[in-house]
């Protein structure tokens, strides 16, 4: 079992179903309420974990029993947590999700907590365990020179580096430089880039221009358009998404690094590991919540 190390937020999602999303100063009546573990971080980690590698999170959650819960979660799949610090001044990190029933779109607001407390400083006292992982898989849901400190540490050391750019932001070359594989979304590649994704030639332009910045690949994910990918010296690939009936796809892009970063751990083909990590998301978005929505790799082939 090969080693993923996943550094990001841990939050507490309040998730409302609603059948019409609230225009502003529009109150309107939700359908069903559920509350259960999220976060950035979190989530792809969990995936990385019902994908089948061995899953150290690093992460930092509050003194309550919102933090209490999410780490025994964290356990009850397999994930070591000896690395999720513990703040006993700032709560847990909180999601408030809106989830459309008919469409399965969502509109979130973060309050980071705890999450914006992980310093760089307790990162780089986690060397050792950056560098012994097969990859390092981060997020933009803790403090940005956190995430570039954690990278710059795996590149140390010959760690592959996986950065999923969300939320969406404009990031340095410099921190771009320490990145292996890039995957955004369409949103996230506009802010990277500051062009439009209009259609799919220029989708493939900023997929190139990104290219540039980054080691190995690009991998620009499209919804239920599938996913284009790019590595250096090679053409461009489009795969296709699977046909399904999404009802919740707040999860879909974190299954998709979560098993994408456990496929490549185990030496597995770039190619072939978008295509396991794209028909991991499709069964997510099938399936409301975050965590509760993340398949175990036996249903992969159940699926087929």
């Amino acid at each position: 079992m090969e080693k993923v190390v996943v550094i990001g937020s841990s939050n507490t999602d309040m998730v409302v179903t609603t059948a019409t999303m609230p225009k502003p100063g529009e109150t309107v009546f939700g359908t069903v309420f559920i509350v259960h573990q999220g976060g950035k971080g979190a989530n792809q980690a969990v995936a990385a974990a019902r994908a089948g590698a061995q899953v150290t999170f690093i992460a930092k959650v509050g003194n309550d029993e919102f933090g209490q819960n999410a780490i025994s979660a964290y356990q009850e799949d397999g994930i070591d947590t000896s690395h999720v610090l513990v703040d006993d001044q700032l709560s847990t990190g909180v999601a408030m999700i809106t989830v459309d029933q008919t469409t399965g779109e969502n509109s979130i607001i973060v309050v980071s907590g705890a999450n914006a407390a992980l310093l760089p400083d307790e990162v780089k006292g986690l060397e050792d365990v950056i560098r012994s992982a097969d990859v390092l898989l981060v997020q933009l849901e803790i403090q940005l020179e956190t995430v570039k400190t954690a990278l710059a540490l795996a590149k140390k050391y010959g760690v592959k580096t996986i950065l999923n750019p969300a939320p969406a932001g404009i990031l340095s070359h410099d921190l771009l430089k320490l990145v292996d594989i890039l995957i955004p979304n369409e949103t996230e590649a506009e802010q990277l880039s500051g062009r439009q994704l209009l259609d799919m030639e220029s989708k493939k332009r900023v997929v190139s221009e990104l290219l540039v910045h980054v080691d190995e690949a690009v991998i620009l994910t499209m919804g239920a358009q599938g996913v284009l990918q790019k590595m250096k010296n090679e053409n461009e690939q489009i795969i296709t998404a699977q046909k399904v009936k999404a009802i919740d796809t707040t999860a879909a892009g974190d299954v998709f690094c979560g098993y994408l970063a456990s496929c490549l751990s185990d030496n597995v083909a770039i190619t072939e590991a978008i295509e396991v990590a794209k028909n991991a998301a499709a069964i997510a978005v099938t399936r409301r919540g975050a965590q509760p929505s993340i398949p175990f790799i036996n249903e992969l082939s159940k699926s087929k």
